[in-house]
This record gives C-alpha cells, sequence and structure tokens, in this order.
C-alpha cells in the first residue's frame, strides 16, 4: 500500500449513527471514535484522498417507517443528527447529491481533491445515491487500494464491500474502526476474509503506509 495509490472510504460517521442518543445509534458504537479519529489523520498527514457516504433522509424517502419502510427517522436533512462527528469532520467537502448531475459537475466531483461525499437516501450508497458508481469508476482508475471503515459492519459496511468489489481494487476493512449492530459481525468478517478482502487494524493500516 503506498499513499498516492490508496483511497479511505469512510462510511456514514454520523452523529445520529455514532453518539450516543444519535437515532439510530446502537449501545457502545462511541468506543471507535478513537479509531476513525486515527484514520482522519492518518488521511491529512499522507495527503490520502477520502471518499465518504452519508444518509440525508427526507420525510418522503421510503426507507423511513413514516412510509412504510423500516427504520425510524433518522440522518434529516438540516438536524444535528444528520452532520458528520467532530473525529471525522470534513475540512473541505463537495458531496454529491441523489440528483442527476450535469457532464461539468460529474468533471468536477472527479477533479475534487478534497473529501468527497456521497449523499444518498438509502442504506447501500449505490442504490442510494444514483451517481456513485460511475463517480467511483472513474476516481478508482487512479487508486490499487480502498481502505474502509465506519458503521454499521452488517449494513451500510457490508453494502459498501458488495459494491466497491466490483472494481477489482485490493480492499482493506479496518476492523477496529468499523462497529457491529449484534453478533452477526464476525461472519461478515469471515466472509470478507474468505473472498480476499484484508482485514486490518488502525496500527497496521499505519504501518503499512507510513513505511
Amino acid at each position: 500500500m503506498q499513499p498516492e495509490t490508496t483511497l479511505f472510504y469512510d462510511v456514514d460517521t454520523q452523529r445520529d449513527f455514532i453518539l450516543r442518543g444519535g437515532r439510530l445509534c446502537i449501545a457502545g458504537t462511541e468506543r471507535i471514535i478513537p479509531a476513525l479519529r486515527a484514520m482522519t489523520e492518518l488521511a491529512r498527514r499522507l495527503e490520502i484522498r477520502i471518499v465518504a457516504t452519508t444518509d440525508r433522509h427526507f420525510a418522503g424517502d421510503l426507507e423511513l417507517e413514516r412510509n412504510g419502510g423500516k427504520y425510524p427517522d433518522h440522518c434529516m436533512d438540516g438536524t444535528e443528527g444528520q452532520f458528520k462527528i467532530e473525529a471525522t469532520m470534513p475540512q473541505h467537502p463537495l458531496f454529491i447529491e441523489n440528483r442527476h448531475l450535469t457532464h461539468v459537475e460529474r468533471a468536477a466531483a472527479i477533479a475534487w481533491r478534497g473529501e468527497l461525499i456521497f449523499e444518498k437516501q438509502l442504506f447501500d450508497a449505490f442504490a442510494g445515491n444514483r451517481n456513485t458508481a460511475a463517480i467511483l469508476a472513474a476516481i478508482l482508475r487512479d487508486y490499487s487500494d480502498v481502505v474502509v471503515y465506519g458503521v454499521y459492519t452488517e449494513v451500510c459496511v457490508a453494502d459498501a464491500v458488495r459494491g466497491l468489489q466490483h472494481f477489482g481494487k485490493r480492499l482493506h476493512v479496518v476492523t477496529d474502526a468499523t462497529a457491529d449492530i449484534g453478533d452477526e459481525g464476525p461472519s461478515f468478517r469471515q466472509r470478507w476474509r474468505d473472498g480476499g478482502v484484508d482485514l486490518m487494524t488502525v496500527a497496521e493500516v499505519t504501518s503499512r503506509l507510513e513505511s
């Protein structure tokens, strides 16, 4: 792994998922905040590109219970819970909305050197934002390794891994910067390992990138 050919993929590190009292926070998730901070600081120190996903929900979204979906209101547009936590707060972000982009907008997103953030209305960023797959396909031409971390293992992180596997890059999941919902996390990690995904700790990622 080399910093110039490695991309960090930050999955949904938002207040409603991670901070105590968040609308969809699993008890104990706050324990990964130091690891998330370490990943963000490593990226900035080594000038590693960060791509992130975030939920951005509106009243009519089908994922919400109010509309017959599975989940209570969370990460609602403009609320505190929608924002990323302080440890992963972007410094120079470009937010990619789930709408048609012009050729100029798409080119600007691909060329953007700050944090690129895909806003989505479904947990799966490849289904919840119509631009994710096409923009990532263009960006990832310049990268050989993608390092994934965030929440939650069994849902959004699993969706991210599944979607990213289509691009043929070396995938790494940072286990101590990722939180589980329940007791199925180990089975997901075993399937990833069996499928060629590299499981690493923050310390191991740091060592390999700084060597």
